[in-house]
Formats: structure tokens, C-alpha cells, sequence
């Protein structure tokens, strides 16, 4: 769909200084300095010249010097790096021209030297591309390649023998009628069978069957256009190939001359040959991108129409092997001779070399168009026509008397794209045809147009006219004025008039560049005059049959392009210091850098800003820079969009940004890097290498081209969610709903965009659906976010402010507590349960009792209970079981006991009838609150089951009272029957009893122990409370007179219990009290650091010699437990900041080594990160903290399954050395000895009374001393301990997203209580 439309048409006349009237030879482009280098000379004279050609407009003359007369040049070649010019010649010399750079201007300083001579001369030369080989074919049909240096790399011979390297060959495999020869070869000999019997002598000789659905065999046979000797070569964009064409002469065949393409390696070897194609011509040319290489075929070809034959002559495409593969038509007239063939640098365009002229060609959807021919003003024939080598739009056309630099780039040539006029319509050029298509209208894909239209000469530009019924096509010769009716059904273009240049050129050597109409009545010719420069002329229209010349307009400066605005009311141009301009002189602004494509966009009432590409893709807004990276950029009236090289569609607003109107703010572009962005409507992804062709905002889509050529048409969800916000400000909500649910999009945004609007016009918003099955859909697909603030979120600054209004005027309405869904659809049911609307819309009203969150399915239930119709209920049951689970309904109707509406419902389910039919006919026959308790029962409410159960009268059941006893034991009803039997004393017990024993069962000791005390079960009660470890309970049933006997037994299993739990205070205290046993009292005391309570003992009794008999060792041993803790304690801490130091510095000099391929690291994470995520690693290294294969991480599938999370808790906390979870488990461990130190610390405390009370300084000491001086120790590294750096923290969750897993608390070191007379 794109058009090439010249930019630029520059010329250079080069003048002879060294010899007078020396005409151009040869020219190439230097893309180091930017310059042109030309050789001068002529038949009648012996003196070559060479000049330079500057950017900043100085010429240099490099070198002159005599040659022989009549000496053609083969190739020519300059090399600035060496500041050396190489001339080959067709006698057989190879001159090499040395120049300096000092600035001075004498050719005699050149050093001119003949480097090497070939006496059989030379037929044709090229330099490879990158300037390193050098390849000739000799007189003698001999292959040399020379280096930069014209050292000699190979020498090959074309011989006959190489038209046979490629010949298939019979591997004699089997015998002929075993072999398969194809799917229908049985059947061409049963044809040939029913032939022969038919009179036709098929064995003879002469007799040829042939299917006309494959070509007859050629044999290279030459034209009368071909003289046999002219030959080319032509080098791969890669250098590593090179193909030689010319004529083979074999006498030993029928057919002697032929053309063959041979293609060689860069080292000389043949690797291929072309097959024979008749016609084929001298002109070739090889794909920079080293796919296809072009030749010239002249064949006769036969008319579909009229079956007459005419000569049809082609460009056709060869592989590196040499078998065709595509072709296309020229459609020139017969006589027709291509010269020449160059491809530009990207390979994009082709162009072909006649004698006048310079076609244009590029390709699209296996189609080749035509999109220029550039002609030489002068009328002299063309000798050479090249691209440039980096440049691939810029063109170099050379005549003898001068050289033509013809700048060129991509356009869409597009119809307005604001509403009412924006039915996407674009024309596209190829040669003399004009395809006209209304992309609204007919998505007709390319090479194929909706309507076309011919003219006499290859189009230059075309342009559309605001209203897009008007279309001016520009050639080198006239100006057609073409008109379409966009009626109900498009009419054919119709060309209205015929204007020839000299109305609005100064000069028959005028030339046309660029055409562009205002309004429907206003057409502007941009055309490059030969004595004023650019100029435009403007023609009156408003007669189509009749244009007027208006006036011609000179800009000052060489006018590049020509576009309209985007609202079509005006006509823009931009000049070539990237100024843009209106015809009527006003300056809109001026780009940084020239843009090759512009538009220009109404942004405000009375202000037009510019907006352009460079050709290196940074998108400009006046002269402030968007975007780099952008590929093509399209306006409407709302929205600049352009495309990126990371394959987004973006978007900017065009109304009411402020950031366009101030240039002190920054422009405001999505943000993809930014989180809040997710859902951002300004961009979205688009096919690779998509570029913008229109964009219809009316209908809310956008078309764009795909590099293959196919129109991908796509509804963006801004250009969409611009139409359903303006339908919902403007109440049509029937518009809004029907785009919604076309371009999925959620349905809330009819309530979120303007909730309060909503609530009031609810009843117009159901009238407006209209249809039951709308407002159903609606219903059933609402969400309780917010999308209005979430993922279809407002860009535009006045939305923006709205939203902070309808904020402030939602604080002063009276909203329900409950969730929004629930709220709508109770307002939607207030509206729908009046008798207006009741009857229509009882299936809606059935889907908004479902739909609340919860759902009020009882009182849909009921609803459809109330129905009378038989049929009409049937059919809400379906349409409730098809919202809801239809099991939960079953259950829901059995929980209002309706028996029938399960029934229903049952039937509508995949239960089997023999689950739930006996169920609801043994239902059926029941008593109310047998069946209440049946149905509760099946439910598992056995709460409610049980007061049903309660409610049967005994004189109904007998045995009742024991079955409520077994039903509250069966399903543990305690609770609820204490409660209902609060007030029954008999009954209480009897249930208390039953729990006593589920609790003693349960290993409640306590619980169960406080039970049988409160019934008087002694017994039973002190068993639990030994148990439950309540002996000062237990004691006090012991001692009642009873149980006197056992209380020595009971004293004994107590302490042996407290001892296993170490609460050794209270085993001391019974062992005394009870069993009298006063010196395993003490020692119980003194283990559990309480020396005061046994030295106070002691005294109380009298037996002072107890304190050296008991509480002294216990002192002894308690000390050393403490002192072995703390030195344990201290080397542990020690040794593990001494690892975490190593383990960090490791760390931090290598990373990938710490958690990548080193030999410790045998056990990785499957979700630690430790690089940033647009990094790109190596797999092999990636899975190891992703926990993803080699071919998962390619996909993005994820391997965290259950059994490898509890793997990797397991490795975490074990914390084995070398893996990556040893620096968090030494971090836990810190932890846990800081616990243990706090808890230590009364203990001690303890410890060190005692020890000083009796006498052991040293001792307590030595325990303060250690104790203090590890915490201070610990203290003082617990910031370099716990100091994780958030890399270390980055975990990938099972979607692949990282995120960060909590800091590991610093714990608080509690302080010791020193004893100052300690401290000496």
C-alpha cells in the first residue's frame, strides 16, 4: 500500500578542467565522505579526469592522466581510506590513481601507475562489496579474483564441462515398473492406450505427448535483441559469492550459444550453473540479502483475452543453484531493452536501466509494482544508474553531460481520517494503474484494488481530495483530475480532465514531483523548475473538467515534500532545511532534523503542529523529539499513532494535552517500563515489521501493512474505548453495549466510566438494551473492580479531571454497604420487579438474583416457586442451573424444603435417577419434621437437623430420646445440645457425661478432667487431671477422705509427670510436702536455678549440712552446663560470620560463578534471581535459579510443582554448604542463638546469685564475664549480619514474575544483669 515519491532531484553538470569538453563516463558514490567521484572523458580524446563531488559543494580534481583512445572503462572504482582510485579498462590495464589529502588541488601530484595488465583483455569487472576482491572475466573466458592489493587469490577456466556439474544422474534403483513415478502416471498410460487404439501411432519417433500445465524444455536460445557479447558480474551482499553471466559457445551441441549464469565462491569455485532459459538477456543483478539473482528474459507469451501472442519481456529470478524460482512482467512495449539491473542497499527496491529512462520497481504480496521512472530532463541517453550503498532510496542516474541524485521515500497516499470523512481510503501506484480503495468500505487486499484507473504514463503522485471523491494523479507529462460517486454502491473513476504540464510548468523541461489537493477544490504541484528550483502551483478545481492555474508560489528554499493537513482544509510543505510551512508562507515550525515524512495536525482551534519521521525512525513534535525507533506514524483527529521497531502500536492524544500546547512540559508517551502501565491503552502489540496504512476513528479500527504485503485490520482499544465513552456521555447506551460485546471488553464500563449517570437513567439504560438476552449478558458478566480505574483507565488529562469530579460528587450520594455487583443488580431489580416489566424480564430478573455476590438463589428459587406455568418454570430452572452449579442448587432446594423444585432441578442435573428418586419419595411421605431432619441431615446441617429432631413428640416415636443421644454422639453435637439443654439439669448431664468422654478420648485432659468434677466423678476426674498435669487439682481430690489412700501414688505419678515436662519447681515442691522427701526436693530446685527457694529450705528445716551435701555440686553442675553453653554459643557465632564474610565476597566478585556452574553450587533454586530480567543469559545458567529446562525457558512454561516447592523448603532448611541457601540459613541460625541466648539470661542471672551466695566468685565471674562479652560481640555484628541486599531477595514466582521475599527480622539481644561487685 506504500508509494515512492521523490523527495529530491538533485543535478551535477561536471566541467572538464584538463581537458576541454570531456563528457561523464562513470561515477560512484563515496559513503565515507558523503561525495560523488565522477569520471570525465571521451572517444576523441586520450585524458581521463577524476573529480569529487563534496558535500559542502567544493569539487576536487583527483587525478588526470593520458589512456589509449577508444579504451572503454570496465569498472571504476574509489577508495578513500587509501585516497586511491582504480581504473580497469577492456584492453586489459588496471590503473591505479594515488592521491593526496593535503588539501591541495593539483593533479599533477597524483601518482598514476599502470598495477597490472591482462593481454587478452577484459570483458567486465566488479569490486565485491565490502572492497576486498576483485573479479574479471578475461577475453579468454578465464575466472581471475585479485585481492585489494591485485594479488593474484584464483584463476578459473569456463569450460563446457560446467554446464554437466549439476546433470541428475540414474542411481539405478530397482526396475522401471517397480519404480513410482507419481500419483497419476498409471492413469497417463491408460490415456495413451485409449489414443493409440484410437489411430494415433504413439511409438513413432516424432510423436510428442505434452501437458500443457508444464513448460516445453528450453535451450537458451538467444534473442535478436542479444548481440552475444556483452557479459556481467555481480557479487552477493555477503561477498561470499559471486555470478558471472555471458554467452557459452559449445560446438559440439544443436544449439551452440546460450547465456548461463555461473555462480563461483569467493575462493573461485564453481558451485553452480543456470539451467537453459530461452530469451534470456545480458542484464544482471544479485539480492543484496544474497537470496535471488535477477536476470532479463525476453519470451512470447499469448493474450488470455484474444489468445494473440506479443513479446513479453521479464525479470526473472534465479537461486544461488540456478534454478528459477519467480518472475514478474515489465509490461513494456515490444523493443523494449533492458541495460542494466541494481538492487538498493535493503534489497527492497529494484530498479532497471533503459536508454531513456530509470524504472522503479518494488515488490509486495508476490506482486512487483511500478512506483517511478525518472527521466533525465536532458533527453540523453543513460549510461549508468546505481543506488547508493547505504542509502537505499537514493538513487544516481548518469548521463554524458550530467548525474542525477534522486532522493526518494516510502508514503501512503491515504484520504482524510476525521470523521465524516474518514471511510480509510488509499490509492496506491503501480505504473500507469491507480488503484482506488475505500478500506471502510471494501477491505479488498493488495496486489487487488476496489476500483482502478489507467493513465497514459507511469504515475509520479497521486493524491485525495477531503471529501475522498476527488483524486489528482501527477505524471511527467500531465496532471489527471479523477472523480468517484460514494454512493450506496462506488462508482468507477472516471477521469474528468487531462492537464498538461505547460498549464502550471514554467518549461517543457519541468518536472513533476509531488501532488497534494486542499479541501475538494485546490490541487498543488510540486515540480522542480531548471531555471527557478522548486516551485508549487496551485489549480482551481471547483470546475473538475475546467482546472484554472491560480498562481505559482517559490518557497526560497528547495521544497522536499508536500502533505496536507490532517483535516484536508490546507496544503503543508516542508523545505530541505526541515522547515514546514503553508502555502500561504506561515511558518507552522521546523523540525531538528529533516523528516522524509511529515503530517501536519490541528491540536488546538488556531494551532497546526508538525509532526515528522527522519529516515533513522525519531518521531519529532515541532522540533521536540517523541520517540526514536519509529517506523511510521499516522494522525487523526484525536490521536497521533505510530509504530515502533519493538513492534507496538502507540498512541498520544491530540485534545486537551497539555503537554503538546507547553513545551516546558515532556511530552507524554506510554511508559511500558512503568507497573501502572499494564493496562495502558495508548499501546499494544502488533504483528513484526507492521507498518501504519489508515485508520478510521467512526468505526474505530486501524489498518496496517505486514513486510510479506497482506492489511491487517485491528481494533485498538483506545480508538474503541474513545466511541463507548462518548456513547455513554451521550446516554447511548445500546451503542456502547453492542461495541462492548464486539470487541470484548468488559461490560462493566457502562457502569464504572459515570456510575451516579447509571444509577439515574437505569431504567432508560434497560430500555435501551431492549433485549432480554442484552441485559442477561450484562448481568451475568459484571466484575466487582473498579475497570474504569483499572484496566481501561483514562489517558486523556480531561477524562482525567472528570474522574476527580465524579470522585467529589460521589462522597454526597448514599451507596449500599454491599459490593457493586450486588448493587447494580438490586437497582436493577427495583426497576424490573414493577408489573411494567416483571413479565418480560423474568429471566433477568433470575439472573440478577444469581449473579450477587452471594448469590440469592433462595429467592430465585422462590420466584420461580410462584410460577403457574409449567413450561415457564421448566425453562427458568434451566436458565438458573445454566448461571449456578446445579448440584448447589439441588441442595439449596432441598434447604427450603421444597420437595417438587429439587425434583426439578434433579432432573436438569447429571445425577443418576436412582440416587436422588428414593430419596425424595421416602421425602414425600415423611412428617414435616422428619423430613426437615432428613433433609438437614443429608445437607450436613446437623445442627438444624438435631432441633427437628428434637421437635418429634415421644408419643410420635418412643425411642426418640435415645436416638438424639446417639445422633448428638455420632456427629459431636455437644455444644449445640448443652446449649438447647441449658435449662434441663437431667438431660445436661447426660450429654456432659457423653462429652466428658469424647473429651477424654480427644486427649483433653483438662477439659475432660473439669467435666467430671462439675458430675461428680471423682474418680475419673483426678486420672484426668494427673493427665492434664493439674496437680494442685489433682492434690486437692487426693486428700478428700476417699481417695486419702491414694494420695502417695498420686504424689509419685506427678512428679514423675512434671519432671518429663521440666517443671521441676513443682516436682520439688510435692516431693517435700507429700513424700517427705527433702534432699530430691533441693536437687529438683537447684536443676531448675532456683538455689535461693533450696537454701531457704534448708534453713527452714534445719538441716544446714544439706547446702554443702546438695545445693553446692548442683551449683558445680549448672555452672558448667551455662559456661559450655556460652563457649559453644561464642564459636558458633564466630564461625558462622566468618563463613557469611566468604560467602559475600565471593558474591560480590563473581556472581555468576556464586550461584552459576562453580563445584559447590550442586543444588540450585528453582526461583532465585540474580540477574535483571531484560538481561540475556545462557540457558544453562538461567534454569538454574528458574527452575525451567532448556525448553521451558524458551516457552515460558514453568516447572514449580508441588513436589518441587517442598524440595526446596526441605534444601533451604538444611542449608547445605556451597548452595545458594547457605547465606540464609546462617542468617536463621544467628537468630536462633540470639533466642536461646534470651532465654538463657534469667537462668544465668540465677545461676550467678548462687554462685556468689556461696562463696564461688571465681565461678560467677567467669559467667558474667562470658555471658557479657558475647552479647556485646553478637550485638555488635547483628546490622552486618542481617544486611541482605534486595538482589538477594528476588524470587520468580510460577508466572515468571519476580518479586521480593520479606526481610529476615533483626532480632533483640536482651541485656544481662550485671552485678557490679563483679566487675574488678
Amino acid at each position: 500500500m506504500r508509494n515512492l515519491r521523490v523527495l529530491n532531484r538533485g543535478t551535477i553538470r561536471p566541467e572538464s578542467r584538463t581537458f576541454p569538453d570531456l563528457n561523464v563516463l562513470a561515477s560512484s558514490f563515496d559513503a565515507i565522505t558523503d561525495s560523488i567521484t565522477v569520471v570525465l572523458g571521451s572517444e576523441d580524446s586520450d585524458t581521463l579526469e577524476a573529480q569529487q563531488f563534496l558535500k559542502d559543494g567544493s569539487i576536487r580534481v583527483l587525478a588526470s592522466f593520458p589512456v589509449k583512445l577508444a579504451d572503454p572503462i570496465v569498472s571504476f572504482a574509489h577508495f578513500p581510506d587509501l585516497m586511491e582510485l582504480v581504473f580497469i579498462f577492456a584492453s586489459g590495464d588496471i590503473i591505479t590513481a594515488n592521491y593526496s589529502d593535503n588539501g591541495d588541488d593539483d593533479p599533477d601530484s597524483t601518482i598514476v601507475q599502470i598495477v597490472g595488465s591482462i593481454d587478452a583483455g577484459i570483458s567486465c569487472a566488479s569490486w565485491s562489496l565490502d572492497e576486498e576482491s576483485l573479479a574479471l572475466l578475461t577475453g579468454e573466458s578465464n575466472i581471475v579474483l585479485l585481492s585489494r592489493t591485485f594479488e593474484p587469490i584464483a584463476e578459473t577456466k569456463l569450460e563446457s564441462s560446467d554446464l554437466h556439474m549439476t546433470t541428475q544422474v540414474s542411481l539405478g534403483w530397482g526396475k522401471k515398473e517397480t519404480q513410482f513415478r507419481g500419483k497419476g502416471a498409471r492413469q497417463i498410460e491408460r490415456q495413451r492406450l485409449v489414443l493409440k487404439h484410437a489411430g494415433l501411432n504413439l511409438d513413432s519417433d516424432t510423436a510428442v505427448l505434452h501437458d500443457p500445465t508444464v513448460k516445453e524444455a528450453e535451450y537458451g536460445t538467444l534473442t535478436s535483441y542479444d548481440d552475444g557479447k556483452s557479459c556481467q558480474i555481480t557479487w552477493r551482499g555477503d561477498c561470499k559469492h559471486f555470478a558471472v553471466i555471458n554467452v557459452h559457445e559449445s560446438p559440439l551441441e544443436d544449439h551452440t550459444r546460450r547465456r548461463v549464469v555461473r555462480v563461483y565462491s569467493r575462493d573461485g569455485k564453481l558451485e553452480s550453473c543456470s539451467e537453459p532459459i530461452d530469451g534470456m538477456e545480458g542484464a544482471i543483478a544479485w539480492k543484496p540479502q544474497g537470496s535471488l539473482i535477477a536476470c532479463v528474459q525476453r519470451s512470447q507469451e499469448v493474450d488470455e483475452d484474444d489468445g494473440e501472442q506479443f513479446e513479453a519481456l521479464k525479470i526473472i529470478f534465479l537461486e544461488r543453484n540456478g534454478l528459477r524460482h519467480g518472475e514478474f512482467n515489465t509490461r513494456l512495449p515490444e523493443g523494449s531493452k533492458i541495460d542494466a539491473i541494481d538492487w538498493s542497499a535493503n534489497s527492497e527496491v529494484l530498479a532497471l536501466q533503459f536508454e531513456h529512462s530509470v524504472q522503479i520497481w518494488a515488490t509486495k504480496n508476490y506482486h512487483w509494482y511500478l512506483k517511478q521512472e525518472i527521466i533525465p530532463p536532458s533527453g540523453e541517453p543513460i549510461l549508468f544508474a546505481r543506488f547508493h550503498p547505504d542509502k537505499s532510496l537514493r538513487i544516481m542516474v548518469g548521463t554524458q553531460s550530467a548525474i542525477s541524485v534522486i532522493d526518494m521515500a516510502y508514503c501512503i497516499s491515504s484520504g482524510p481520517t476525521a470523521s465524516p470523512h474518514d471511510i480509510g481510503m488509499t490509492l496506491v501506484a503501480d505504473g500507469t494503474t491507480c488503484m482506488v480503495t475505500p478500506l471502510a468500505r471494501a477491505r479488498v487486499p493488495p496486489p487487488v484494488g476496489f476500483r482502478e484507473v489507467y493513465v497514459d504514463e507511469p504515475i509520479v503522485d497521486i493524491a485525495v481530495s477531503q471529501s475522498n471523491e476527488l483524486f489528482a494523479i501527477v505524471t511527467n507529462e500531465f496532471l489527471y483530475i479523477t472523480k468517484v460517486s460514494l454512493g450506496e454502491v462506488i462508482s468507477p473513476v472516471e477521469i474528468v480532465s487531462k492537464v498538461p504540464k505547460s498549464l502550471f510548468c514554467e518549461d517543457d523541461h519541468d518536472q513533476p514531483r509531488q501532488v497534494a489537493i486542499s479541501g475538494s477544490t485546490k490541487v498543488c504541484v510540486l515540480y522542480d523548475s531548471q531555471s527557478s528550483g522548486s516551485m508549487l502551483a496551485v489549480l482551481d478545481v471547483t470546475d473538475n473538467t475546467d482546472p484554472k492555474l491560480v498562481s505559482r508560489l517559490s518557497a526560497g528554499l528547495n521544497v522536499v515534500s508536500l502533505s496536507p493537513t490532517s483535516t484536508f482544509d490546507d496544503v503543508t510543505y516542508e523545505c530541505v532545511d526541515g522547515s514546514v510551512h503553508l502555502l500561504d508562507g506561515i511558518t507552522l515550525g521546523k523540525f531538528p532534523q529533516f523528516c522524509s515524512r511529515y503530517s501536519v495536525a490541528q491540536v488546538d482551534s488556531d494551532l497546526l503542529i508538525p509532526f515528522g519521521i527522519t529516515d533513522s525512525g525519531k518521531l519529532f513534535v515541532g522540533n521536540r523529539l517523541l520517540c526514536s525507533g519509529v517506523t511510521s506514524m499516522l494522525l487523526t483527529d484525536s490521536f497521533l499513532l505510530y509504530t515502533t521497531a519493538q513492534h507496538e502500536l502507540k498512541f498520544m492524544h491530540l485534545k486537551n494535552n497539555h503537554s503538546l500546547l507547553d513545551e516546558t512540559q515532556p511530552l507524554e508517551i506510554p511508559d511500558a517500563e512503568n507497573a501502572e502501565s499494564s493496562y495502558d491503552e495508548r499501546a499494544r502489540m502488533i504483528e513484526r515489521g507492521s507498518w501504519l496504512v489508515s485508520a478510521v476513528p467512526s468505526q474505530a479500527f486501524v489498518t496496517l501493512q505486514a513486510p510479506r504485503g497482506n492489511l491487517e485490520t485491528i481494533y485498538p482499544r483506545i480508538m474503541v474505548l474513545s466511541g463507548v465513552r462518548s456513547d455513554i456521555k451521550s446516554k447511548h447506551y445500546r451503542s456502547a453495549f453492542l461495541a462492548c460485546r464486539t470487541h470484548r471488553i468488559a461490560l462493566d464500563i457502562l457502569h464504572d466510566y459515570d456510575p451516579i449517570s447509571f444509577f439515574n437513567h437505569i431504567e432508560q439504560f434497560i430500555n435501551e438494551l431492549g433485549k432480554v438476552e442484552y441485559l442477561d449478558l450484562f448481568l451475568s458478566c459484571l466484575l466487582e473492580e473498579d475497570v474504569a480505574k483499572t484496566k481501561y483507565r483514562e489517558t486523556s488529562a480531561q477524562e482525567e479531571k472528570l474522574e476527580g469530579q465524579f470522585k467529589k460528587l460521589s462522597v454526597k450520594v448514599d451507596t449500599p454497604a454491599d459490593g457493586k455487583i450486588s448493587k447494580i443488580c438490586d437497582a436493577i431489580l427495583e426497576v424490573l420487579l414493577t408489573p411494567k416489566y416483571e413479565s418480560k424480564y423474568l429471566q433477568s430478573i433470575i439472573t440478577a438474583y444469581a449473579c450477587q455476590k452471594p448469590p440469592k438463589t433462595e429467592k430465585a428459587l422462590e420466584l420461580i416457586e410462584s410460577l403457574n406455568n409449567a413450561s415457564e418454570t421448566e425453562k427458568c430452572v434451566q436458565h438458573l442451573c445454566f448461571l449456578l452449579d446445579v448440584n448447589k442448587l439441588y441442595d439449596v432446594a432441598l434447604g427450603i424444603y421444597n420437595i417438587p423444585l429439587a425434583l426439578v432441578i434433579a432432573q436438569q442435573s447429571q445425577k443418576d435417577p436412582k440416587e436422588y428418586l428414593p430419596f425424595l419419595q421416602e421425602l414425600h411421605v415423611q412428617k414435616d419434621n422428619r423430613k426437615r431432619f432428613m433433609v438437614d441431615t443429608y445437607l450436613k446441617k446437623y445442627e438444624k437437623a438435631l432441633d427437628s429432631l428434637r421437635r418429634i413428640d415421644v408419643e410420635e416415636e418412643e425411642n426418640i430420646e435415645n436416638e438424639i443421644l446417639t445422633y448428638i454422639v455420632n456427629h459431636q453435637l455437644y455444644k449445640h445440645a448443652l446449649q438447647i439443654y441449658r435449662y434441663d439439669s437431667i438431660k445436661f448431664d447426660i450429654v456432659l457425661r457423653s462429652y466428658a468422654d469424647y473429651l477424654c478420648g480427644s486427649q483433653k485432659h483438662s477439659e475432660a478432667a473439669l467435666a467430671y468434677d462439675k458430675l461428680g466423678q471423682y474418680g475419673l476426674a483426678l486420672d484426668e487431671y494427673v493427665k492434664g498435669r493439674k496437680w494442685k487439682q489433682a492434690i486437692s481430690i487426693g486428700l478428700r477422705p476417699e481417695f486419702r489412700d491414694q494420695l502417695t501414688e498420686t504424689a509419685e505419678k506427678l512428679v514423675a509427670i512434671l519432671n518429663e515436662a521440666h517443671e521441676y519447681s513443682s516436682a520439688a515442691y510435692i516431693e517435700f510436702k507429700y513424700l517427705r522427701n527433702i534432699k530430691e526436693s533441693l536437687r529438683l530446685y537447684c536443676k531448675d536455678y532456683e538455689f535461693e527457694q533450696a537454701i531457704m529450705l534448708c534453713y527452714e528445716e534445719n538441716q544446714v549440712d544439706l547446702v554443702k551435701e546438695v545445693v553446692d555440686p548442683s551449683l558445680g553442675e549448672q555452672f558448667g552446663i551455662v559456661a559450655e553453653l556460652l563457649a559453644d554459643c561464642n564459636s558458633q557465632v564466630v564461625a558462622q560470620l566468618k563463613r557469611l564474610r566468604e560467602l559475600r565476597e565471593k558474591k560480590e566478585e563473581d556472581p555468576f560463578a556464586f550461584y552459576g556452574g562453580n563445584a559447590e553450587n550442586t543444588e540450585n533454586a528453582d526461583n532465585v534471581s540474580i540477574a535483571q530480567t531484560e538481561s540475556t543469559l545462557r540457558s544453562s545458567i538461567f534454569t538454574r535459579y528458574t527452575g525451567k529446562t532448556s525448553g521451558t525457558a524458551k516457552t515460558g512454561a514453568s516447572r514449580r510443582t508441588a513436589k518441587n516447592r517442598r524440595r526446596e523448603e526441605r534444601k533451604r532448611a538444611r542449608g547445605k554448604k556451597g548452595t545458594i541457601y547457605e547465606e540464609e540459613y546462617l542468617v536463621r541460625s544467628t537468630s536462633r542463638l540470639v533466642e536461646r541466648l534470651n532465654d538463657t539470661v534469667s537462668d544465668a542471672d540465677k545461676l550467678v546469685e548462687g554462685l556468689v551466695r556461696r562463696n564461688m566468685m571465681e565461678q560467677a565471674h567467669q559467667i558474667q564475664g562470658s555471658f557479657m562479652e558475647l552479647i556485646e560481640f553478637v550485638r555488635g555484628r547483628l546490622v552486618e549480619i542481617y544486611s541482605i541486599s534486595e538482589k538477594d531477595r528476588e524470587r520468580e514466582n510460577e508466572r515468571g514474575e519476580i518479586y521480593l521475599v520479606p526481610e529476615i527480622e533483626k532480632p533483640i539481644l536482651k541485656d544481662f544483669p550485671k552485678k557490679e561487685m563483679l566487675e574488678y
